[in-house]
């Protein structure tokens, strides 16, 4: 029955049975006889077999596969064509009358023959008096040895350059230490190297950088970095080199070449659009990487860009089952943060700017000097007249030296005690800043020495050279505003910047975006608008994009929050902020028009290339995609300068030749036909995020305070960095009445003031004659005339890590919270009514926690 069963499967059953067959079988149509007919072998004669192979049509195939076809046939062809010609050569001078030192004898014919086949040279012996027959022969002889010499030596210098190319192939490999790996070829890949290049500056030292990518040729690489970096300013330290490097950062072979088990940190970066499908290249790549043989083992820090909060899951799930742990950044969430303090809060979003880039002020850490262990912090705070000091990183030792227990503190109480494992927390141009120490506590009367751990002459000069720098680049930025005042660009009028802070202060807001990208990124840059804008508030979006698509996507990635809410103009879940969505060409002017200008606060402008993604933009890089971008960018913002010139434009762009040519205050984006006009807040994303990157190797804990600085508190519409008016500040330190004139007070009589009144460290301002955010000023005892429209920027005390259960963690208690009211201009009477006041809070106003 079973026999049965099978046989029938071939169609030869029932009809019942033939659609069983035809559905279950994995030959179908084909029973199990004719399976055993095909896969008999045939039975072929020897004769047969022979006759068969013996054909002529198959005999000359043969012949020239085996001939033209290996390597060992072209050489033997070339053998048999050179006893052809030294035959015909032979005979042919058989055939003359000979000469007095070559007879026609048999012998010397295949003797002259062979001299003249080859040696071209040969025939110079032959002299100029015999006949023409003899010249003729020689000549001919001559000629035809030339060519079959040129291609026989062709023919081994090209199979000894393929075996060169094998061989090199096979066992190339660079032999560095020390060095920096990036794996991957995208947009972000040369704004990293500029970072790091400036990290390597700031910190004096040398080393290589390595680029390995896949998408276009080694040489198109070092061709593009040649022209981003030869005329970069200030130029690349010679003791750094840029080396580029053809492969594929999935392939464990090609990860070894690059000497990756003696690198210093590894950077994985992802050539995807989609921020997911990003995340699945750069899970593949650390496979890889985890994969290695032992010997061969990374070393160093491994960094990794993700996009998605799921794939820092993946990451942190990866860490717990391998040996070397990998640090990974969500660098594009925290550059959304960035825009929306850019375009709801300025001043901060411009210092956010400046201290995420190793070119200007950044962050870093500092050894405590040995001798002010036992002092507090009030007493060092104005020690470095070169930096800022913000905070103090607590590394306690437990009896083995292992760490227990890090804390970093901001802006901690003037009573806490240093001790012995603290490092401080500063902000200047570069480490060197940090040699440079002042003995007075005040930091005005003492004297200004270099410290004591780099008294050296090296040391001396590196002050020397750090000074000088420091006073060409301020004096160069000067001379940049002067010259943008002379022209009238870039400096608001007719009472612009009042206007743009009390609109961007009411209590409904209207933010209008322009752009599209993934529906990833978009529902990460209304999270941060949503959880920074007032209630009742509204975000239009403006794309080509369909309506009902935009609104799908929002709502499959915000998840719960979609869930409670239409996103197609709907409310946000729990901030009452109302997205709406438009339909239209951002680069068609009527659309642009269309959009609520007037009402608008900020206008954010996103590069929007097609409405639809194909497969092929979602998972490879083009540096063609990105300049279309930022040149559509550049479109729809000289569109929006036209229709609003009122109005703060916020562009975005990626490319690293737009980042060269478009900078913050050039004319190609501040510009405008009225008398008053708003500001246009350029962002480079790729710079800020491989900032961040390039931040995370040089000290991954500078990562981990800049995420606690700009985090968004869910409920709280409170910042942790944030600015206020300085007439405010001054009436809130009760330093100021009515009727009284400003008095002329220094950056240090500022900061006292701040510090000690409300516990904030001031960290910069905002000088409104020119419109320029000042951090980290150079001659802080300097006195200045302060406007009642300039703005401080300051730092609210926090820690980074929640202390242990009962621990004293500091802090006075007679910190009080400095308030700011929207910037709204209310009489001035004392300090006591403006604290005693109902209205409500500014919306970054913090109080001091611990």
């Amino acid at each position: 029955a079973m026999g049965n069963t099978f046989s029938g499967l071939g169609g030869s059953g029932s009809e019942h049975g033939d659609d069983v067959g035809e559905q279950d079988s994995l030959t179908v149509g084909l029973s199990i006889d004719e399976i055993e007919q095909l896969t008999a072998p045939a039975h072929e004669s020897h004769l047969a077999r022979l006759e068969r192979l013996s054909r002529r049509e198959k005999v000359v195939e043969v012949f020239k596969s085996v001939t033209f076809g290996t390597v060992m046939g072209q050489y033997s062809f070339l053998l048999f064509l050179a006893l052809v010609l030294l035959i015909i050569g032979t005979i042919g001078w058989m055939q003359t009358t000979g000469t007095q030192d070559y007879d026609t004898s048999l012998d010397q014919s295949i003797w002259l023959s062979y001299c003249m086949f080859i040696d071209i040279g040969t025939q110079t012996a032959v002299s100029a008096d015999e006949s023409w027959q003899i010249k003729l022969t020689v000549a001919i002889l001559s000629f035809f040895g030339f060519c079959f010499n040129l291609t026989f030596l062709s023919v081994v210098v090209d199979n000894v350059r393929t075996l060169l190319d094998r061989l090199y192939t096979r066992y190339s490999q660079l032999i560095v230490r020390d060095h920096v790996v990036i794996l991957g070829w995208t947009s972000k890949t040369l704004f990293l190297v500029n970072e790091l290049i400036s990290m390597f500056d700031d910190n004096g030292g040398k080393g290589d950088i390595i680029i390995m990518g896949n998408s276009i040729s080694r040489y198109e690489m070092l061709r593009t970095v040649e022209l981003a970096f030869r005329r970069r300013n200030p130029p690349k330290p010679r003791g750094v080199r840029i080396r580029v490097w053809e492969g594929d950062s999935a392939e464990e072979d090609d990860l070894t070449r690059l000497s990756i088990n003696t690198a210093r940190f590894v950077v994985c970066l992802s050539q995807a659009e989609d921020p997911r499908m990003a995340d699945a290249q750069v899970l593949e790549t650390l496979l890889s990487l985890q994969s290695l043989d032992l010997e061969d083992q990374v070393t160093g820090t491994i960094i990794a860009e993700v996009r998605t909060g799921d794939g820092r899951r993946v990451l942190n799930e990866l860490n717990q089952h391998t040996e070397r742990d990998v640090l990974a950044v969500q660098s594009a969430q925290a550059v959304d943060k960035v825009i929306g303090f850019t375009s709801l809060e300025p001043t901060v979003g411009e210092a956010l700017i400046e201290l995420i880039s190793f070119e200007g002020n950044n962050f870093f850490f500092e050894n405590l000097d040995p001798s002010w262990v036992g002092m507090k912090f009030g007493e060092i705070r104005m020690r470095y007249p070169l930096c800022v000091l913000c905070g103090v990183h607590s590394s306690p030792k437990d009896a083995s030296g292992k760490t227990v227990g890090a804390q970093v503190f901001i802006a901690p109480p003037a009573d806490r005690v240093l001790q012995l494992h603290d490092r401080l927390l500063l902000i200047g141009i570069d480490r060197q800043s940090a040699i440079v120490i002042n003995d007075s506590n005040n930091g005005r009367t003492g004297r200004v020495h270099v410290a004591r751990h780099a008294k050296t002459a090296f040391s001396k000069l590196l002050l020397a050279l750090h000074v000088f720098k420091l006073r060409r680049r301020n004096k160069r930025t000067a001379s940049a505003n002067a010259a943008v005042r002379a022209s009238g660009k870039g400096v608001p009028g007719d009472g612009a910047l009042e206007r743009s802070l009390a609109a961007r202060h009411n209590q409904s807001q209207t933010v209008v975006v322009i752009g599209w990208r993934s529906a990833r990124e978009m529902a990460d840059l209304v999270r941060v608008l949503s959880k920074m804008l007032l209630p009742g508030s509204e975000i239009h979006f403006l794309s080509a994009v369909d309506e009902g698509v935009r609104s799908a996507a929002l709502r499959e990635e915000m998840g719960f929050l979609a869930a409670l809410t239409d996103l197609a103009g709907g409310i946000v879940g729990g901030s009452n902020v109302t997205i709406e969505h438009h339909t239209g060409s951002p680069l068609s002017s009527e659309a642009v028009n269309r959009m609520p200008l007037k009402q608008a606060a900020v206008a954010i402008v996103i590069g929007d290339p097609n409405a639809v993604f194909n497969a092929e933009d979602l998972t490879t890089y083009t540096e063609g995609a990105a300049r279309l971008r930022d040149a559509r960018v550049f479109h729809i913002n000289t569109l929006l300068r036209k229709a609003a010139p009122d109005l703060r434009i916020v562009p975005i762009f990626e490319d690293i030749l737009t980042h060269r040519l478009i900078t913050p205050d050039s004319p190609l984006v501040n510009h405008s036909e009225g008398a008053g006009y708003g500001l246009t807040a350029v962002i480079h994303r790729n710079s800020l995020e491989t900032g961040l990157i390039a931040m995370q190797a040089d000290d991954p804990t500078l990562v981990f305070v800049f995420s606690q600085i700009i985090s968004l508190e869910s409920g709280s519409k409170e910042h942790k960095i944030f600015s206020i008016p300085f007439d405010k500040a001054w009436l809130e330190a009760g330093q100021y009445t009515e009727g009284e004139s400003w008095p002329e007070l220094s950056f240090y009589d500022v900061a006292d003031a701040m510090f000690n009144e409300h516990g904030h460290v001031l960290v910069g301002y905002l000088d409104a004659s020119a419109v320029d955010c000042v951090l980290n000023p150079e001659n802080k005892a300097r006195p200045r005339t302060w406007l009642p429209t300039d703005e401080l920027l300051l730092m609210a005390g926090m820690v980074t890590q929640k202390a242990p259960a009962g621990a004293a963690v500091g802090g006075s208690a007679s910190s009080r919270r400095l308030e700011a009211d929207k910037f709204e201009r209310r009489p001035r009477t004392s300090s006591r009514c403006l604290r005693c006041s109902t209205s409500p809070p500014r919306i970054h106003a913090l109080s001091r926690t611990w």
